[in-house]
């Protein structure tokens, strides 16, 4: 890709660098220059004009974007890119998860080309619904398609999202004596939404080993969740000795 600053009358086709004010608006940053566009910059007094112009065997940004996105993402990854522009695809979570990252991968593609660019979040990290898992920046206005090729091989398939493997949970709460319980639910209930998981009240039960063992023993669900009355001091607690009393470890 060339670019530079070119003679006004040169600059048709060629992509704009900088962006120019005109009497009426304003040719932005990235514009493919028209005719008209070379007539309005010389009415300014423009006789140059700083642009990229791509040569043979060069993809312009968006393109590259867009493939090396489209390769990063697997069929069935639970991901999805978004529309191109500046340069620029965001990889999105298609719902709730944690984000698998090959880290290798993304570092080989990094070392292609300084103009080829994706940044990630850490790996395994937890992600909501459109939570943006990468970003493909292509600084230049254009790259070699070599290089382009070369990202896409180099990380296919680095990117993945693993979605919750439960849907539901029962929560079991104890209780002491006049004890309002609806804080803990609501605040579980809550964190678990952003995983997707619903969250069902099961029973509340008095903080005792036979009651509780026994709520355990008839609740069902994909997982059972136990909030209690006291805090948990020893492994022959409440909690802990009731777990065991219903046949668990």
């Amino acid at each position: 890709m060339k670019f530079g600053d070119v003679p006004i009358g040169e600059a048709e086709g060629a992509i704009l660098a900088h962006s120019h004010p005109l009497p009426k608006g304003r040719l932005r940053k990235g514009h493919v220059l028209e005719a008209k566009d070379i007539a309005a910059l010389e009415d300014i007094g423009r006789t140059s004009v700083v642009v990229a112009q791509l040569e043979a065997g060069d993809i312009e940004e968006n393109e590259a974007a867009r493939r090396i996105a489209a390769a990063l993402v697997p069929e069935g990854s639970g991901l999805h890119v978004t529309r191109s522009a500046t340069g620029r695809v965001n990889v999105l979570a298609a719902g709730a998860g944690v984000a698998e990252i090959n880290v290798a991968a993304i570092h080989a593609l990094n070392a292609i080309n300084p103009m080829v660019t994706v940044a990630t979040v850490a790996p395994y990290a937890r992600m909501i619904e459109r939570g943006m898992v990468a970003t493909v920046k292509i600084i230049a206005y254009g790259v070699r398609e070599a290089d382009v090729d070369a990202a896409c091989d180099a990380a296919r398939g680095a990117l993945m999202l693993h979605r919750p493997k439960y849907q539901t949970a029962r929560f079991i709460q104890t209780s002491l004596q006049d004890e309002e319980t609806d804080k803990g639910f609501e605040a579980t209930k809550t964190r678990l939404a952003a995983l997707g998981v619903s969250l069902v009240r099961d029973a509340i039960v008095p903080h005792e080993i036979s009651d509780l063992s026994a709520a355990i023993t008839q609740a069902r669900g994909d997982f059972i969740l136990i909030l209690t009355a006291s805090a948990t001091s020893d492994i022959r607690d409440t909690a802990p000795a009731s777990l065991i009393a219903a046949g668990g470890r």
